[in-house]
């Protein structure tokens, strides 16, 4: 790899010889090249880095310190220069990861679509489950990373970026909710039909956990673990959900849905991405995260843009 510059390339290999002239010879250099970049870093720094010995030199205490420097310096640069390269020239690669179930429908294929687009010799591996069983994955080694709504951390899993979502109201179109042109809070919606995820389902979770009420209603109109089963419901009658912007951001985009944010504090959530504690994240999968990064934001800015209009 080139070196960062010539004077480092030089303080390096004169620390590492003990010798200027030693140095030149490894380098290709004359001694007194060798000599002159170290002279002008020391003018920089402003202090010897070396002290001239009969023999030798020996670094400094000043030295010690810019020396380890100038390594770490070089080792970030070539990490940096090859990361690029392999940007550059992607030509292949795997990428191993877990989904929820709904963001497995629309949201991940087409990031997968944009970016084998560009770089069609990667491949992708993809598992879809639950939040718990996602992260049991990871700990595992099953999958690299996993995307989905916050939840408590086994051990081994870090979460390692998380984008803000909003929970809410799902209706047809036409719905009095969805005509109504008022903040909405769970409360609202209670003496509609619900159409529920299952109990088990983070979603459900967190909508009972706003307002226990609605978990002490009593049975709803449905109950599934299926968000396109709700979506269907939904659109074809007078029944209510509570699904987050990338769950029905196709239909609503259609005119087939209609979605509007909760005001209740405990709408407010997190989808994240998590990955095993000291995994090192490969350019393939890095491309990846940085297509679903943009996705991501892409979706919760319309939404936020949508919902504003649809108040005013």
């Amino acid at each position: 790899m080139p070196a960062i510059s010539q004077a480092f390339r030089c303080f390096d290999e004169v620390a590492r010889c003990g010798s200027i002239r030693k140095a030149g010879g490894t380098l290709h250099l004359t001694a007194a090249a060798v000599n002159q970049q170290i002279l002008n870093l020391e003018q920089l720094v402003g202090t010897p880095l070396f002290d001239r010995l009969p023999r030798g030199v020996q670094l400094t205490s000043a030295g010690e310190i810019m020396v380890a420097s100038v390594r770490r310096s070089q080792r970030d640069f070539d990490n940096a220069l090859s990361q690029v390269e392999d940007l550059r020239a992607l030509r292949r690669g795997h990428i191993n990861l877990g989904v929820s179930h709904s963001s497995a429908e629309y949201m991940i294929p087409e990031v997968m679509e944009s970016v084998m687009d560009r770089h069609p010799g990667l491949t992708f591996s993809v598992r879809s489950g639950n939040g718990e069983t996602l992260l049991r994955w990871v700990a595992n080694g099953e999958v690299d990373v996993a995307y989905c709504l916050r939840r408590p951390m086994p051990p081994g899993v870090e979460e390692v970026r998380a984008w803000p979502q909003n929970l809410g109201v799902v209706t047809a179109p036409g719905h009095p909710l969805a005509l109504s042109r008022k903040p909405l809070r769970l409360r609202d919606c209670l003496n509609f039909p619900l159409v529920l995820m299952a109990p088990d389902m983070e979603l459900r979770v967190l909508a009972d956990r706003i307002d226990p009420r609605h978990a002490r209603q009593g049975r709803p109109m449905v109950e599934t673990s299926s968000v396109p089963m709700v979506r269907s419901l939904v659109a074809r009658g007078d029944g209510v959900a509570f699904l987050i912007p990338e769950n029905v951001a196709q239909d609503v985009g259609q005119g087939r849905l209609a979605w509007m944010g909760l005001e209740d504090v405990g709408a407010r959530l997190h989808s994240c991405l998590y990955q095993r504690t000291g995994y090192s994240t490969a350019v393939a999968m890095g491309v990846f995260l940085e297509a679903l990064e943009q996705a991501v934001d892409s979706v919760s800015r319309r939404f936020e843009e949508r919902h504003a209009a649809w108040l005013r």
